[in-house]
């Protein structure tokens, strides 16, 4: 268990940028890797560890920030207190912990311990939340959960090889984590929700004359007139595809497309098609269609 608080016991902490993470206090200085910083929506950190042998104690309060856990490695255990809450829980490979805001959390861990740390603004999940109708989860510790573990390392791939509409795709997976942490809040049935045709046709239109900007799923949800989460399952039923690619779709055949009928530089192309450079947009288009946007308008564009 851990020992009462000494004034030098906790004088270490993080400096990756992730206001989450950095809040965080430990006992030995902490290694990390920044993947992902969004200036108001979320942060992600790859906690590899802490430089010394033993134990070490970690304590936050961060009233800012929610933190969804994922155990990257399999040792020792994690002792301590969660809001008054006596643990201690084995450290599983793939075993996840949500924090809500303003959880006092002060626990020791194997310095060695590693994790997959995804910090979450409080607005942020309580506007992701309030969406499905119902509050900020409650908080668990060190359990075994497939799914949120492949969503967040989901996150994590995407950010780590950006792909077409990224922060799209980044949107809906955390919605979906939203979902799976207060499914045990929501048992009652599901109201049936559609996208009738007339919404699908405005959605389809917005999305063909924003193709040049980032699109985002609140923004493609409020010209449907329906909840981002209640979109994604009702778009994907109407046309077999997610938004996110849906839209990645469209921006390469819009590509193509300028490639075919027009005399555009390629930088110009990316822009127009919504890539970040022409660098991102050869990358993405060669990956999916198997030849680079110049050899495509040489050999594929008579």
């Amino acid at each position: 268990m851990c020992n009462a608080l000494r004034p030098n016991d906790l004088m270490y902490h993080g400096v990756t940028g992730s206001a989450g993470y950095d809040a965080i206090q430990f006992s030995l200085p902490p290694v990390a890797e920044l993947v992902y910083l969004h200036a108001d929506r979320l942060s992600m950190v790859r906690h590899l560890g802490a430089r010394g042998d033993g134990q070490v104690r970690v304590r936050s309060h961060d009233d800012g920030h929610a933190a969804l856990l994922v155990n990257l490695g399999a040792q020792g255990r994690c002792r301590g207190q969660i809001d008054g809450e006596q643990i201690d829980k084995p450290l599983l490979r793939h075993h996840v912990s949500f924090v809500p805001a303003g959880t006092v959390a002060d626990v020791e861990c194997p310095a060695g311990h590693s994790a997959l740390i995804l910090c979450i603004p409080r607005e942020y999940l309580a506007q992701l939340t309030c969406e499905l109708g119902t509050g900020i989860p409650t908080a668990f510790h060190a359990e075994p959960h497939q799914r949120l573990a492949q969503l967040v390392m989901m996150i994590e791939q995407e950010m780590r090889a950006p792909s077409l509409a990224s922060d799209l795709l980044v949107e809906g997976l955390m919605r979906a984590i939203a979902a799976v942490l207060v499914r045990s809040n929501d048992p009652g049935p599901r109201e049936r929700v559609h996208l009738s045709p007339a919404k699908l046709s405005r959605v389809l239109a917005y999305i063909e004359a924003n193709l040049d900007s980032d699109i985002s799923l609140s923004a493609l949800a409020a010209v449907a007139g329906l909840s981002p989460f209640h979109f994604s399952r009702t778009f994907k039923l109407a046309t077999g595809e997610s938004p996110y690619h849906y839209v990645s779709l469209r921006r390469l055949a819009r590509a193509q497309q300028l490639l075919s009928d027009s005399q555009l530089p390629l930088v110009q192309i990316a822009l127009e098609c919504g890539f970040a450079s022409q660098s991102h947009f050869t990358s993405v288009f060669s990956k999916a269609l198997g030849t680079s946007p110049g050899r495509y308008r040489r050999e594929y564009v008579r």
